[in-house]
């Protein structure tokens, strides 16, 4: 979904069409904080991109649709954003409380699964996903980009972010087991249907034989073990690695050797998590 991160979207693909760990409100709580660690580059994406007041905008795989709500808010009372996510039990209508909640009421909400899900063609200013692409069969992707591309009016832009290389995920001081938790996460998104959880690397490149201009920028998320933001890594992996274990993606001696070692970083005022790279990419139609 657009409001996950990378340990999640990479740990969520099981071989059916549902996200592994669900929307309880745990899970849903801790992707709201998850977007508050992320608003400032997040915000700084959205402002390349230029969407503006009066557009028509696509918010890909929306999930609780806390970037949403920031997209209603750039496009005012006279634009309207389609907010496009597969979960329509719980992820919608929580985004539909919130957005009644704050007093917008330009938000349209579509249950549909992205491999399928169409518009039509030239209705739109602007497409944003973050995190979503990686979801689907690296053999669809292709599809869904040239499906955009045809919705995009002239001058519109997809705003686009995804991982490209899963494997530069980083703890200072260096992890022992960490290479072994990120290769056990890489082989659970590829799953049984195909999924590219390094789909950044190739995003520049299907967009511009789309018929897009690209431009690119990479950028990693730094934590201090010091800072509140440090519960964003921590939530991660002390919620979602017990199921790669369950599953058999991860040796059990493997994750709580792990564990110790996350909670010796934990209490280690100078220790950092450093996130996987973002491919950030804003694709703009002559």
């Amino acid at each position: 979904m657009g409001d996950k991160t990378e340990i999640d979207t990479l740990a969520s693909t099981n071989g059916t069409d549902e996200y592994r760990f669900g929307y309880t409100q745990e899970e849903i709580e801790r992707l709201r904080y998850q977007h508050h660690v992320w608003t400032k580059e997040n915000q700084r994406f959205i402002s390349r991109a230029g969407f503006s007041k009066g557009s028509t905008l696509v918010d890909l795989g929306c999930g609780p649709g806390y970037t949403t709500l920031d997209l209603s808010q750039i496009v005012g009372a006279g634009g309207k954003v389609i907010a496009v996510d597969r979960d329509g039990e719980r992820s919608l209508p929580l985004l539909k409380v919130q957005a009644e909640a704050a007093g917008l009421f330009n938000i349209e909400t579509r249950a549909a699964n992205l491999e399928t899900f169409d518009l039509q063609e030239g209705s739109v200013d602007g497409v944003y996903g973050r995190w979503v692409l990686m979801y689907l069969p690296e053999t669809r992707v292709k599809s869904l980009i040239g499906r955009m591309v045809k919705w995009l009016r002239p001058g519109a832009a997809c705003a686009l972010t995804e991982l490209c290389n899963f494997g530069h995920i980083h703890i200072y001081p260096k992890s022992k087991y960490l290479p072994e938790i990120a290769e056990a996460l890489s082989k659970a998104v590829t799953g049984e249907i195909g999924c590219n959880p390094e789909i950044g690397n190739d995003l520049p490149g299907l967009l511009h034989s789309a018929g897009l201009d690209v431009e690119i920028n990479v950028i990693v998320k730094a934590v201090r073990a010091t800072t509140q933001e440090w519960l964003w890594p921590d939530a991660l992996f002390r919620n979602h690695l017990p199921a790669l274990v369950k599953e058999g993606y991860l040796a059990h001696g493997v994750f709580d050797n792990f564990l110790a070692e996350w909670e010796a970083r934990s209490k280690d005022p100078d220790a950092i998590f450093f996130s996987s790279p973002m491919m950030e990419v804003v694709a703009r139609r002559s």
